[in-house]
């Protein structure tokens, strides 16, 4: 069992859409604002995209030092709004993105020889 220390605040993104098409569309818009300008920003750790296997859903999940570095990041940057008009014009967008704020409690990680 490892406790986890390096993330203070994991933001949950969750976007529901028609099918797998618009899915990967969702997909792609996330990891473009990730690799494009979010990791620059202080206290940005990490992110993973995420998709639902039935293809309805993607999740990303975004993990930071804090969550006083998220709120900074969410009201200064101007790049995430132009991302969140360009995934709100998707015809295929059924909902989303809805966020959920959370602090990491712990991970378990896999037995290694016990």
């Amino acid at each position: 069992m490892t406790t986890r220390t390096e993330a203070g605040f994991t933001a949950v993104v969750t976007t529901r859409v028609d099918g797998p098409e618009t899915q990967r569309t969702v997909a792609d818009l996330f990891l473009k604002g990730a690799e494009g300008w979010v990791r620059h920003r202080t206290g940005f750790l990490s992110a993973t995209v995420h998709l639902s296997t039935d293809g309805t859903r993607v999740v990303l999940t975004a993990d930071w030092k804090d969550e006083a570095s998220y709120d900074e990041f969410f009201e200064t940057d101007t790049d995430r709004a132009a991302l969140g008009r360009e995934m709100q014009a998707l015809p295929g967008l059924v909902s989303g993105p809805e966020l959920t704020r959370c602090t990491p409690y712990r991970t378990i990680v896999a037995a290694t020889g016990e």
